[in-house]
């Protein structure tokens, strides 16, 4: 017998918690993990009515931090379940699983292949970045090379790079 939706978003959370506060080895792996019961409770919900009233209570039901108020009537079913199982977590990382999970079905990949997925092709970054972005720019104060360059200390030296979904830059010349 399948586990309560409630049963699955409470365990989905503690495992969220655990992550987050335990383990920074792996810590990506681990997230897949998570990731692929909230993509189950999504699926289950766009299903099943009862299912979603659950989890809107639920949700409906857990502490507010101080006078922020989330909007649970239009908020879709992914930012849901990610506030919720995410809750310990920064606010903009939950918004970013959502929307990887809102990739993740709209490729067709569903809660029993997506933690597979996720190791395979790049993880969050890789579906989160597929996304649609209303910007065709992004801004960066650091940069992330693929690979390390070699360059002079006292004179100016160019760069052209190209920006991954990974969020790495790859290197495709060094000059001087």
């Amino acid at each position: 017998m399948r586990p309560s939706v409630t049963t699955l978003a409470m365990d989905a959370r503690q495992s969220a918690a655990d992550v987050v506060a335990r383990h920074k080895k792996q810590a990506s792996f681990r997230l897949y993990a998570v990731l692929a019961p909230c993509l189950e409770i999504c699926e289950r919900c766009t299903r099943n009515p009862a299912d979603l009233a659950e989890i809107e209570a639920l949700f409906r039901q857990q502490p507010h931090d101080g006078n922020r108020r989330y909007v649970e009537a239009g908020s879709h079913i992914f930012v849901l379940v990610c506030r919720f199982v995410f809750s310990g977590t920064n606010r903009s990382n939950a918004i970013r699983y959502s929307q990887c999970l809102r990739e993740a079905v709209k490729l067709g990949i569903d809660s029993e292949d997506l933690e597979a997925w996720l190791r395979q092709n790049g993880g969050v970054n890789a579906l989160y970045f597929r996304r649609p972005l209303a910007s065709r720019t992004a801004s960066a104060r650091t940069l992330r090379l693929a690979r390390s360059i070699t360059f002079p200390r006292d004179k100016p030296f160019t760069l052209t790079l190209q920006w991954g979904t990974d969020n790495a830059f790859r290197v495709l010349e060094a000059a001087e």
